[in-house]
């Protein structure tokens, strides 16, 4: 039987509303890790019979030998660490994802579209580990099955401290310490030898230079700047 056509309008209307909502599609993204070649970025780690490669392997076995209570505990400090890690002692204590939920949020999509520009360099040199060259070593961390060059903390400390200078370049120079801190907690926490921070910072800032053209990104460190701006004006009262 032939329905009228009003009635397979309303039956159409109905079913529609009776469907799932779509997902929304995907924010145009701040990075395209698949565009950027780290290869004119990054030299290649100290080959393993080079004299920089042996001076490395001492300069572990020593700081292992001689790490301070104060120095694995700053290992520990920054083995896991976010944004917030950087923000806080600059800042002050209330940077936090529950106060800052857009800031997490924009830090984490940055993550995780950065982060294959540092996993490839990883796996194209699969350089060892100071513990995986030195069994006698003891870090102060845990000790990560990938490879050791770049340094992946040095790689995204790197990268914050440039947004976060983006966002707040009152700042700037503390930004830079917070991250040379990561850099050498690695260091000392025997996790990573020197070359890999250092290559890790170069690889960060490069990929930083990226992504600060992008405009999305500034529209979200504006979006930064506004969301801890009334704390900032509490701290200042």
């Amino acid at each position: 039987m032939k329905l009228p056509a009003l009635l397979r309008a309303v039956l159409a209307l109905a079913a529609a509303a009776g469907a799932p909502a779509a997902e929304p599609a995907p924010a145009p993204g701040f990075f395209n890790a698949a565009a950027f070649d780290w290869r004119p970025v990054l030299a290649p780690p100290p080959a393993p019979d080079s004299i920089a490669a042996q001076g490395e392997r001492e300069l572990a076995a020593a700081l292992d030998a001689a790490r301070t209570p104060e120095q694995a505990a700053l290992a520990k400090r920054y083995e896991k660490f976010d944004e917030f890690s950087l923000m806080a002692p600059v800042l002050g204590e209330w940077c936090t994802a529950q106060n800052l939920p857009r800031t997490h949020a924009i830090f984490q999509q940055v993550y995780r579209e950065t982060r294959p520009a540092v996993d490839a360099p990883k796996a194209a040199w699969n350089r060892p580990r100071p513990y995986m060259d030195n069994p006698a070593l003891h870090p102060a961390v845990e000790k990560p099955a990938n490879a050791s060059y770049p340094s992946g903390h040095g790689y995204t400390s790197s990268f914050y401290a440039a947004v976060l200078t983006a966002a707040f370049p009152e700042h700037a120079a503390e930004w830079d310490k917070q991250a040379a801190l990561v850099r050498w907690s690695r260091v000392v926490g025997g996790a990573h030898y020197p070359s890999d921070v250092v290559a890790g910072k170069i690889l960060g800032e490069a990929v930083a230079r990226e992504l600060l053209r992008s405009p999305k990104l500034q529209q979200a460190i504006a979006e930064i700047r506004a969301e801890a701006a009334p704390f900032l004006r509490k701290k200042a009262a």
